[in-house]
């Protein structure tokens, strides 16, 4: 197929069976303009109006690029092997160098408004091109987790003030004579990402999870500002943890607040650290990207949106999904290019030596930004570190602990009974 024929297909599909869900979960109804799709030295645009294609092109718009997306034949095939989705590719281009392989083009500010819409027709075009059916290739979800009975949830939150600034924290109120987790976060998000944890680990052990300052119910830092260096977000945690009066705690991070446990443990005694979908080292050169996510023209909560969706794994059930996604409509852009920066310039590598408590890594394997092999390189520079030990879980991804609780909560028991052993 030329790639005019496969444009003129991607606006059947558009115009056709695939059209509600463009333009109503991929903001598609908000987009007029054109999407121009290059391989090597072909092109062709479609051209929309409120999401409805009117017509297409086999050239460039004579008006210039608006947005779209340009790669070489090997850049393409990519899409198979990246869950189709546009945030993995991206991703993974950037990771192996070959920038001139795939790319988005246009202009920033209008990809970023629409790059949901953008992202959606490129899956579907790369289902063409390769022809397959839409979705056809995907593994079925979990069946959704039965509904809890009615009733009182055995989580409560408090506030303490904490350098001058309320911070809100629940807790399950477990058991006080056996181990005590700190719970952190991902990035832009806040603690009811271990509501499931809390309720599974209630008669079992007593868990604390932390609102960073200004997300979810706790109060901004002074003047609005936000916490953008992992030594300051590391502080932070450590006081939260002394206002609390824990001794020797297990610190627990997902993404960013992963990779922050290591550094948690390179300069305080913890009893040990769980890490999931974290790193040592996620430096990388998104400025860019980072300066979209508050800015006046661009909402974070719709941009960011198909990011989350390529991070989550096939097989979570549909209600997790949904939770996961509501996340991305309660995220605050200033806070949320705030953490990406300190994510951004975190780099603990060096220093991996200092650690010597027990560690655990919990890895759900389609997370593709954050992979086993990076986890493992964390692994291997845990020299000194003797009780050490990775589960990697198919079929999960990014945000392990909401899409895979009991799964999760299984390795954190195990662990922990390994170091009760090794204390006897």
């Amino acid at each position: 197929m030329t790639v005019k024929e496969k444009v003129e297909k991607l606006k059947a599909y558009i115009n056709g069976i695939y059209g509600e869900e463009f333009r109503e979960s991929y903001y598609g109804r908000f987009f007029t303009g054109s999407m121009t799709f290059t391989e090597d030295q072909e092109s062709g645009t479609i051209y929309f109006k409120h999401g409805v294609v009117t017509h297409t092109e086999e050239r460039l718009p004579e008006e210039g690029i608006d947005i779209g997306l340009a790669g070489t034949k090997k850049g393409w095939d990519m899409w198979s092997k990246c869950r189709r989705s546009l945030s993995v590719v991206c991703y993974q281009i950037r990771q192996s160098g070959n920038t001139e392989d795939f790319r988005t083009i246009g202009e920033s500010i209008r990809y970023r408004q629409n790059n949901n819409a953008l992202a959606q027709a490129g899956r579907l075009y790369s289902y063409i091109r390769d022809g397959v059916l839409p979705g056809s290739d995907l593994p079925k979800r979990d069946k959704p987790r039965l509904v809890p009975v009615d009733g009182d949830v055995p989580i409560r939150g408090f506030y303490k003030r904490i350098n001058g600034v309320k911070i809100y924290f629940e807790t399950n109120d477990g058991p006080k004579d056996r181990a005590v987790l700190i719970c952190l976060h991902t990035a832009g998000r806040e603690n009811r990402q271990y509501h499931d944890l809390m309720e599974l680990f209630k008669d079992k052990y007593l868990l604390y999870s932390i609102d960073m300052p200004g997300h979810g119910k706790s109060w901004p830092l002074p003047g609005n500002q936000v916490i953008s260096d992992y030594v300051e977000y590391g502080k932070w945690i450590w006081d939260c943890i002394q206002a609390l009066g824990v001794k020797n705690p297990i610190i627990i991070g997902c993404s960013m607040a992963g990779g922050i446990t290591y550094h948690i443990a390179q300069e305080h005694s913890v009893r040990g650290i769980v890490c999931m979908q974290g790193n040592d080292n996620t430096e990388d050169g998104m400025g860019n990207v980072r300066e979209l996510l508050f800015h006046p023209y661009v909402c974070p909560q719709h941009s960011h949106y198909e990011f989350t969706e390529s991070l989550i794994g096939t097989k979570t059930s549909q209600d997790r999904v949904d939770f996961i996604n509501w996340g991305v409509l309660c995220e605050n852009g200033k806070i949320k290019q705030g953490d990406l920066t300190e994510t951004g310039t975190f780099n603990v590598s060096d220093k991996m030596d200092r650690i010597t408590c027990p560690v655990l890594i919990i890895e759900g394997i389609d997370d593709q930004a954050y992979t086993p092999e990076m986890a493992q390189g964390s692994m291997d520079r845990l020299v000194n570190c003797k009780n050490k030990r990775m589960k990697l879980y198919e079929g999960y991804g990014h945000f392990i602990a909401v899409e895979n609780p009991e799964a999760v909560s299984e390795a954190i028991e195990e662990f922990i009974e390994s170091m009760d052993e090794e204390e006897l």
